[in-house]
């Protein structure tokens, strides 16, 4: 790599796997925003990887990050960028149980979210977070643009176990009900709001 700003993306008018040694540095606000509440750096989890701009500092100061993705392009990608020995990707989406789901879903087909409807069936495998028992869980990063919600459902046990500092993307302008329901189960975990750095909330355990 270049410099640590150096990326393969896909984006944009980036149709396919592009390098760019200025890509930019993983949204670091809203990242070191979060990290001053972490007192433990043992394992992180990065949910929603995408192609890795996150996950390549955390690299450098967790012991190990487990990250989750499940869309095959920014896989790609992810493993152009990625090539540290303490990363280990898992190819899921992770949702409140195990199923299959439509790839790219818009905030339409979320319903399911507040127990609406089923999410669509797709080519996407999903799995809950508690199903991988992971521990010694200090940090947790969600970004899955409007699946908060079966996210944190299926995460349930893995945050009770584990009280990590959370930083969640919450867009609540454009999805007041997912993110109000996201709350709720944040609140009923025992997690406390602290701030918000653009669209990313810290919670922690009160």
């Amino acid at each position: 790599m270049s410099n640590e700003n150096s990326f393969w993306v896909l984006y944009g008018q980036h149709t396919k796997p592009t390098f760019l040694t200025e890509a930019g540095n993983g949204q670091h606000r809203q990242r070191d925003a979060s990290l001053k509440y972490v007192s433990s750096y043992r394992n992180a989890i990065d949910i929603g990887s995408n192609i890795g701009q996150w996950t390549r500092p955390l690299a450098k100061i967790f012991k190990k990050v487990i990250c989750f993705e499940p869309n095959p392009y920014f896989i790609e990608c992810f493993n152009r960028n990625i090539t540290e020995s303490n990363v280990k990707l898992h190819q899921y989406g992770l949702s409140s149980h195990q199923h299959t789901a439509e790839q790219g879903m818009n905030d339409t087909h979320l319903n399911h979210v507040i127990g609406d409807t089923e999410p669509r069936e797709g080519d996407i495998e999903c799995r809950s977070l508690d199903s991988f028992n992971l521990t010694e869980i200090d940090y947790v990063k969600i970004d899955v643009d409007g699946f908060e919600v079966p996210v944190l459902e299926g995460a349930r046990k893995t945050l009770t176990n584990n009280d990590p500092v959370i930083n969640i993307e919450m867009k609540r302008a454009k999805r007041p009900v997912i993110t109000r329901t996201a709350t709720k189960i944040l609140n009923d975990l025992g997690y406390e709001y602290v701030k918000t750095t653009k669209s990313d909330e810290i919670w922690i355990k009160s």
